[in-house]
């Protein structure tokens, strides 16, 4: 992981306006990059996984920043209430679970936020800095957080203003697991008679051959993988598609798609070494596998998640937050390892 040049912390989850705040004392707006406060610091202290910010200052001042469900604020806390100097932004609540029943409860708040702060406006995104559009397959894999964490209403604008089955985000390539994708999500609002549900079910008879989606997925092919994602939200809308009969054949993204195991080959020996650039895809065969979780992994800070030197990112955008970031290539938080990460680590209920 790349670490920053300075801490940060974003505040504004869900569509609400963004602000970052750095160490040393400058809290800006994501939107424009102004200036929104300045603290002349003392000392200061990041409670990560309570969405709050502490500021001492050189004239005796302690301020709070805090974001709760309902938006984010500024309080003078010097004599020890909360004295609202200024909110920040407003939106839909939402629910923020203190995750107490399972293992890792940090870990959880602190995953959970930073899905929650990948959406730029309505849009659910990899990254508010490098990515300008939603991906399908990160926006699948939100829904599956937001439906546990009981926040669907998050995503539900986006899901019901997409008119195209492929987002073309790779190089303008269709590739065949949005369809899969974009249907899982859309499955949670609307029914099998949606007109696009019907389009994605013809275009998936179009490319099937020998009961799965042809095509390249991430530039390679990863028919099965792709097959499971329409699949499951095939059988989740009540739709029966008699082009679909998956093989078990290898497929290292199959061999992440935790979610089904039916038809996934697991006999081929699989190489799980830990992926610095592209953590989403090892924390998913963790899942898979039921593999132990390195205990280096779970440490608690902020960001938790990332993304290095991914071919569709700009990273040019990310200076204001990190030159360090600009400079490796890194996107951090980021929504697919974020979700892949909090999916796993919601399974281990404390006994």
């Amino acid at each position: 992981m790349i670490k920053p040049e300075k801490q940060f912390y974003i505040f504004g989850m869900g569509a609400r306006e963004k602000f970052i705040y750095k160490e040393g004392g400058t809290l800006t707006k994501f939107s424009t990059n102004e200036v929104v406060c300045r603290f002349d610091v003392v000392r200061e202290k990041f409670l990560f996984d309570r969405y709050i910010v502490v500021i001492w200052t050189k004239d005796e001042k302690i301020y709070l920043i805090k974001e709760d469900s309902y938006g984010a604020y500024i309080y003078d806390i010097t004599n020890g209430d909360e004295v609202l100097i200024q909110e920040l932004c407003r939106g839909e609540y939402i629910n923020l679970p203190d995750f107490e029943e399972y293992e890792h409860p940090e870990q959880l708040r602190i995953l959970h936020q930073e899905i929650l702060v990948s959406f730029n406006g309505i849009l659910p995104v990899p990254n508010i800095y490098t990515y300008r559009k939603p991906w399908y397959r990160d926006g699948a894999m939100m829904v599956l957080v937001l439906e546990k964490t009981k926040n669907l209403h998050l995503i539900r604008p986006w899901a019901l203003s997409v008119t195209e089955m492929y987002d073309k985000n790779n190089k303008g390539n269709c590739e065949p697991d949005n369809l899969g994708q974009l249907a899982f999500v859309l499955s949670y609002f609307v029914d099998k008679n949606y007109p696009l549900i019907g389009e994605i079910y013809k275009e998936g008879q179009r490319i099937a051959e020998n009961g799965v989606l042809t095509g390249l997925t991430d530039y390679s092919h990863h028919e099965i993988y792709s097959t499971l994602w329409l699949k499951l939200a095939f059988d989740r809308l009540g739709i029966e598609a008699d082009y679909i009969d998956i093989p078990k054949e290898y497929d290292r993204y199959a061999r992440m798609f935790w979610m089904d195991k039916t038809g996934v080959e697991t006999e081929t020996p699989f190489d799980n070494k830990y992926d610095e650039w592209y953590p989403y895809l090892t924390w998913a065969t963790y899942h898979f596998n039921g593999d132990e979780i390195p205990r280096e992994l779970l440490e608690i800070k902020y960001p938790m998640s990332w993304e290095i030197k991914a071919s569709e990112a700009e990273y040019d955008l990310i200076m204001p937050l990190s030159e360090e970031y600009s400079k490796n290539k890194c996107s951090a938080p980021h929504s697919w390892h974020a979700a892949e990460m909090f999916m796993y680590l919601i399974e281990k209920v404390k006994r």
